[in-house]
């Protein structure tokens, strides 16, 4: 009964520094020891028949099974950090992948604007140019055919000049 009222120390102990604790404490309470007997139990009455036999053992069962889960539980704990970190990892590569997949999908369709637009104003330029060209083909065919024009009509009137016809007597011979 006094064991169970006593305060139990928060720090780690080893079994033997539990004992002469105990030991101490008791002595502060209830006085030294006389005769084997234990002030307050009367005559007969011993620390190990009042603690039970092995009480020390119990204690370090105690104690160690109490580490046992101590350790277990810190196991526990790095697997569960592991894992956490393992789960991370991947969800941070999965980001990753889709954000570069992303990317990659919208410079490819960014590029594929930009080539339908070059394509749009190239075709625009040509038919500019095909336009200017023909204006420029069209204003020589008038020329050359203005030439043309002009050299058959010097020779017309070259070879009109040169048969002794000119054009009174044409006029002449339509009047008639």
């Amino acid at each position: 009964m006094v064991k169970d009222s006593m305060p139990t120390p928060k720090s780690s102990f080893t079994p033997q520094d539990n004992t002469e604790l105990e030991n101490e404490v008791y002595t502060q309470v209830f006085g030294p020891e006389t005769d084997g007997k234990m002030l307050g139990y009367g005559r007969g009455m011993t620390k190990s028949r009042l603690f039970g036999y092995g009480s020390v053992t119990r204690g370090s069962q105690s104690t160690s099974s109490i580490s046992t889960i101590i350790e277990e539980m810190s196991a526990k704990h790095v697997q569960q950090i592991q894992i956490i970190q393992a789960e991370q990892a991947v969800r941070e590569k999965t980001l990753l992948e889709e954000t570069e997949s992303r990317f990659h999908m919208e410079a490819e369709e960014r590029e594929a604007h930009l080539i339908a637009e070059a394509e749009k104003r190239f075709m625009k330029l040509t038919e500019i140019r095909e336009a200017k060209f023909m204006e420029l083909l069209g204003a020589r065919d008038k020329k050359y055919k203005a030439l043309i024009d002009e050299c058959m009509a010097k020779e017309m009137s070259i070879e009109f000049q040169s048969s002794g016809l000119d054009d009174k007597a044409f006029s002449s011979n339509d009047d008639e």
